[in-house]
């Protein structure tokens, strides 16, 4: 008998890739430059409109999605919205070439991107961005919507901790009226108290003002949620810098941005979404890998441990002073925020 002849299959070019992504823009052009850019790296299917890719997602699995906002009959943030329910493994990001406010809050509230990418992107720094939310979709089993949280008296669980941040009287009567019955608010008017808190009190949630004084805050939520990545950041602002918000989405991963003047109804809502994403992350911690921050630059870092230096030099609590930095309630803190 002879022996058969056994014969090596070709290499599979698609073994080598990275994932699948999909692009979706109303500008050919567009999508030829994201072809090229990352057809070295991943299987890359494109579509001109939210509602052909929406087909496309129904009948087939993709790691990446990158929409643009701005596009005739649905726009990006309303298809990413559906992208969610129908393939929440895929990671989500946003395109646009508009400082356009409101889809940038959108774009968190309801769509939970993982990054907000400004055209014209950076050609080195977007195959990497997309590579890294590539990676983290393959690690993540399919996760299926999480159906309401119950009222806690309902469900017989200990209440979720928000800790409320602001020196605005107003917010904190309207987070109580909101979600007094919701959670155990923690009210706090500086960040030397709100150090207190998380040194004391397991908190769930943050529900913060941008800027306290002359402390902007933007920074030190990005920390907070690089270090404990089960905490859920929300933040309230009058300010419209789109650039800014962009920027906290990015390094901060923030679960929802809340516009000012504050709205009884709309503030439940959201806090409910916080308290159910909260219970998710602690459900299955491998969740937080979809919520992994930017990186601050080392300028940003100096900036903030000044900041807080200052802060901490001015409290009246001696507890809290850096005189002494390794018993000190600040020293401990400050070693394991910045990993000192």
């Amino acid at each position: 008998m002879n022996a058969s002849t056994f014969t090596m299959p070709p290499p599979n070019p698609l073994d080598k890739l990275k994932g699948r992504v999909l692009c979706v823009d109303d500008e050919p052009n567009i999508l030829r430059a994201l072809s090229w850019l990352l057809r070295k790296d991943f299987q890359v299917v494109t579509a001109e409109s939210g509602s052909e890719a929406l087909d496309l997602i129904r009948n087939g699995d993709f790691d990446v999605v990158i929409s643009d906002n701005r596009m005739p009959g649905m726009s990006g943030v309303e298809f990413l919205a559906q992208v969610k329910t129908l393939a929440p493994r895929a990671m989500r990001i946003l395109l646009t070439g508009y400082s356009d406010m409101q889809a940038v809050i959108q774009s968190v509230n309801h769509s939970e991107v993982f990054r907000f990418v400004s055209k014209p992107w950076d050609v080195v720094e977007l195959p990497m961005l997309v590579a890294q939310a590539a990676e983290i979709a393959r690690r993540q089993e399919i996760v299926l919507p999480r159906a309401e949280t119950p009222h806690p008296e309902v469900a017989g669980i200990r209440l979720p901790k928000i800790l409320v941040l602001d020196e605005d009287e107003a917010t904190h009567s309207v987070v109580e009226m909101s979600a007094g019955d919701l959670a155990q608010i923690i009210h706090v008017t500086s960040p030397v108290d709100a150090f207190k808190m998380l040194e004391d009190e397991e908190v769930g949630i943050i529900l913060s003002e941008r800027t306290l004084g002359t402390m902007d805050l933007t920074h030190l939520l990005c920390l907070l949620k690089r270090k404990h990545p089960q905490i859920v950041s929300m933040v309230v602002t009058e300010s419209e810098d789109s650039n800014l918000i962009c920027r906290m989405i990015n390094q901060g991963q923030i679960h929802r941005f809340i516009p000012k003047p504050l709205k009884a109804g709309n503030l439940r809502l959201a806090l409910k979404s916080a308290i159910a994403k909260r219970s998710e992350l602690l459900d299955n911690p491998l969740l937080g890998e979809r919520h992994q921050v930017g990186t601050l630059s080392p300028r940003e870092t100096d900036d903030l441990q000044k900041s807080l230096r200052t802060e901490s030099a001015q409290d009246p609590d001696p507890a809290f002073q850096t005189l002494q930095p390794e018993t000190s309630l600040f020293g401990r803190f400050f070693r394991r925020l910045f990993g000192a």
